[in-house]
């Protein structure tokens, strides 16, 4: 099943369960949501509705939304699942159904709907925290026993796995995620969830959004109950197209194909190759999903993300020894790949081209500086035979050169070199 059969097959399976299809909002949060620069969740464009400050177009809801997360950027590339943009697939009850139902519809949709065999899918629950004051998810785990789970595949796991909030304080909940067993070639026979591995793929997250948590972190009851979900479409179709990672499905090869025809090197060869494959494959989606949401590359909030990952895709494009321009040409494989699903992308095309150009020409000669100078450092630091760089070499790659800091430690510890992030900090300030 491709990505466009999967994003279908969710949304009418939820349609004819009673929820309202919903469209997807746009990577840039509204204003009354200064909390993320980016819609990180499905869940997010929901909020006042799980607050109780709007009402509704329903109370059950299913939507595809566009999704785009940061704190992974450095894993992109080097794991099969790491993404910075991905689709998040979600149903939510608002007040409706809670942890019987939402396990319910997870299980026939997985099982039947999408034919994943019952004997390989997992699954993690709450399994207690003292600071919380909370044992274990007791409910969850009799309702997955309720649809045939047996409990060795009931793994209990601790709160930073199987706990979710919406902050330091407001709505939480535990969670259960629903993982598949990819089988020992992905692994060790020992392997479990959320032991962080590739044999056990987590692909659909379930919250039981039932307490307020409170600054002094006791928890109440909420005087409403929601659902919240999130299936990982990538995730999904690599399950479902039986192939290794999210970059081998069938909607990611077309990038992948465009920087081996470019290259001439192939996916595969050798891990530097496929690792900035992979990277041209994510961050051309990224950077070309946020300048259709109108964010455009700056020194500041989003417009710094869109700029680092825009500069990161250069920086690989020179890994695999691509001389001219490549961003706009990247930019419009992914317009051509998706703008089916997601018609912004064509009606933005020319403003992407315009800005993926000029992000390009200016960064490529900070770039041929920067690599300069920062073999300078690297010399030095083996002639001295240490592994550490001091960080006013790195904050005179920033300052003079305008060569991004982030960067810079991705390319120091290539080189097997570390910075002090807290000296960079201080000469920064």
């Amino acid at each position: 099943m491709d990505a466009a059969g999967i994003r279908e097959a969710f949304l009418d399976y939820f349609e004819r369960a009673g929820h309202r299809r919903m469209p997807s909002a746009s990577l840039v949060p509204p204003t009354y949501d200064p909390s993320v620069l980016l819609t990180t969740a499905g869940m997010q464009p929901f909020k006042p509705y799980f607050r109780g400050e709007e009402s509704p177009p329903a109370n059950r809801l299913a939507s595809c939304q566009k999704c785009f997360r940061t704190p992974d950027i450095e894993e992109v590339g080097t794991t099969a699942r790491h993404l910075t943009f991905f689709e998040m697939l979600g149903n939510f009850s608002v007040g409706d159904y809670f942890k019987q139902g939402a396990v319910g519809y997870a299980w026939e949709l997985s099982t039947e709907g999408f034919r994943l065999s019952p004997d390989r899918i997992w699954i993690s629950v709450m399994g207690g925290d003292e600071e919380l004051g909370l044992g274990a998810d007791a409910e969850a785990i009799e309702c997955w026993r309720a649809v045939g789970v047996p409990d060795e595949r009931i793994v209990r796991l601790g709160r930073e796995d199987n706990f979710w909030q919406a902050g330091p304080t407001g709505p939480a909940g535990p969670c259960s995620e629903l993982y598949f067993d990819r089988g020992i070639e992905f692994g060790a026979e020992e392997d479990r969830p959320g032991d962080d591995t590739e044999r056990f793929l987590e692909f659909w997250n379930l919250v039981f959004m039932q307490y307020e948590l409170h600054e002094d972190g006791s928890l109440t009851d909420l005087p409403q109950r929601n659902i919240d979900t999130g299936l990982g479409l990538d995730r999904l179709a690599a399950i479902l197209q039986d192939v290794p990672s999210v970059f081998e499905t069938e909607h990611f090869r077309p990038l992948v194909e465009l920087g081996e025809e470019l290259s001439g090197r192939g996916y595969g060869a050798d891990f530097a190759t496929t690792r900035a494959l992979r990277i041209l494959a994510d961050h051309g989606r990224g950077m070309t999903f946020l300048m259709a949401d109108g964010v455009v590359p700056s020194n500041e909030d989003r417009g710094y993300v869109l700029r680092r990952i825009m500069r990161r895709a250069i920086q690989q494009g020179r890994v695999l020894d691509l001389s001219g321009p490549f961003l706009a040409g990247l930019c419009e494989r992914v317009i051509e790949t998706m703008a089916g699903a997601y018609p912004e992308l064509r009606a933005e095309r020319d403003a992407i081209e315009r800005w993926a150009v000029a992000e390009e020409e200016g960064f490529r000669r900070t770039l041929a500086q920067g690599e300069r100078v920062l073999a300078e450092v690297v010399a030095g630091a083996r002639a001295a035979g240490t592994s550490w760089v001091e960080p006013d070499e790195a904050f005179r790659l920033h300052d003079t050169y305008g060569f991004p800091y982030e960067m810079t430690k991705e390319m120091l510890a290539a080189e097997g070199l570390e910075v002090d992030d807290r000296g960079f900090a201080e000469l920064m300030d």
